[in-house]
């Protein structure tokens, strides 16, 4: 676009007006959040400096009032924008954006937080990432207001709004306001000079004033920044997903398992007994006979249960710690492991846990995938780091990576749940060494 020192009166007509214009939209954009502010404010002063009006006391004591006052007055603007704002920025902020890019070519993409999946969970209620529903509607409606509710992007919209009452909105409403006031003073006999003056310097403000909206989007109307804190929310928001979507699977599994098997034994069991009580008088001996049928079901629906137990949280973890559960794990793998530790006393018992079972993962990914004969489960504690480590070394085909959505990724997030990480050197042809490492304390 030429500027308008370079065109002749007709250019300067249309951008004053085209400025006058925009000026007012941008006005219009802005003036919410100092309104509010404004008006609470007003309310607020008269409200709040009634209570010392008639006080006497000595000044250091009206000075402490009239300070307290004060603070309750910003008080009470803080709440006032704080309500308005869930409910405005994000509609304020996106015409800002769209305002951007159709005046100044400014195109701002961002991202805003979508609800979280709602998951069925085997007692029936629905869980939407932050609590249980009795039903999906109330389920995914909550999810739909946290996305919203609590979206960072939205706080930074909040920020915009703000920051664009205090700088774009005094900007863009001085050609307005020079246009207005000079009409007014030239109503007065005294004032007309000026008031001409203000009408010229409000025309040739009006080309330029709404400008300002440039460089404050283009840093504030952005995503919101990726920071330290930004990162880590995103991570345990990530963590948070998986783990809801593992208890999940887990519930399933324990449910499916009671089901198809325990619970089918027991219901046999009892029709078998009831036949043998029919029996027990006519025919002894097939009584017996249902009942010792009975008897073997009783000891096969017990080894089931025992052993969806122990994959819920398994008796030697509890009773005899980490190092004797990845023992036991080893002795139960399909390949060769060694077991191998330094560590002098148990780990707290969620670190315990989480690390018992990122092993038996890793040995798990060992039988399925690494075409191994031999592993190796190497348990460390680091004093000067307090971290508990935890290293499985096999002499596989290697290769192995956490690519998103398999197992040594679903390894890496249980992880970062508590602060750690997982580290993994799997050249082709391998071998292939897979360590954990928390930070922990040690009982």
């Amino acid at each position: 676009m030429r500027s308008p020192a370079r065109g002749g009166p007709l250019r300067w007509g249309a951008e004053i007006v085209l400025g006058l214009c925009r000026s007012a939209v941008l006005v219009l954009l802005t003036c919410l959040m100092p309104a509010v502010g404004v008006v609470v404010g007003h309310f607020g002063a008269e409200l709040a400096y009634s209570w010392s009006a008639n006080l006497t006391a000595p000044p250091f004591v009206v000075a402490l009032a009239l300070l307290g006052e004060t603070l309750v007055v910003i008080l009470w603007i803080a709440v006032a924008l704080w309500v308005v704002h869930p409910l405005t920025s994000r509609t304020f902020s996106q015409a800002a954006r769209r305002l951007a890019a159709r005046w100044l070519g400014l195109r701002i993409e961002v991202a805003y937080r979508t609800p979280s999946p709602v998951t069925r969970m085997a007692t029936g209620h629905w869980w939407d990432g932050e609590e249980y529903h009795k039903s999906e509607r109330e389920a995914r409606r909550r999810a739909r207001m946290n996305a919203r509710f609590h979206d960072p992007q939205l706080h930074w919209d909040g920020l915009w709004c703000v920051l664009a009452g205090l700088t774009v909105l005094p900007v863009a409403a001085l050609p307005l306001v020079g246009l207005a006031g000079g009409a007014y003073l030239t109503l007065v006999p005294d004032f007309r000079g000026l008031g001409l003056a203000l009408i010229v310097a409000g025309l040739a403000a009006a080309p330029f004033a709404w400008r300002v909206l440039g460089p404050l989007a283009g840093r504030f109307l952005g995503p919101i920044p990726d920071s330290r804190l930004g990162r880590r929310v995103a991570e345990l928001e990530a963590v948070r997903a998986d783990l809801t979507q593992t208890q999940a699977d887990e519930l399933e599994r324990i449910e499916r398992g009671l089901h198809d098997g325990a619970q089918a034994r027991l219901v046999g069991m009892g029709m078998s007994m009831q036949a043998a009580e029919h029996l027990l008088e006519t025919d002894p001996a097939a009584a017996r006979a249902i009942l010792a049928d009975a008897r073997a079901s009783s000891i096969a629906a017990l080894a089931e249960l025992r052993s969806l137990v122990r994959g819920i949280n398994p008796p030697v973890l509890t009773e005899r710690g980490l190092v004797d559960a990845v023992r036991a794990l080893a002795l139960d793998a399909p390949v060769e492991v060694a077991v191998r530790s330094s560590v002098p006393a148990r780990p707290e018992r969620p670190v315990e846990s989480a690390v018992y079972f990122a092993v038996a993962e890793l040995l798990a990914n060992v039988a399925k995938h690494a075409r191994a004969t031999r592993a190796t489960v190497e348990l460390g504690y680091q004093p000067q780091a307090r971290t508990l480590t935890a290293t499985v070394t096999d002499d596989g085909a290697g290769g192995a990576s956490a690519s998103a959505g398999s197992g040594l990724d679903g390894v890496r997030r249980r992880m970062a749940a508590f602060g750690g990480r997982l580290d993994i050197d799997s050249p082709l042809g391998g071998p292939t060494r897979v360590s954990v490492a928390v930070p922990c304390e040690l009982s």
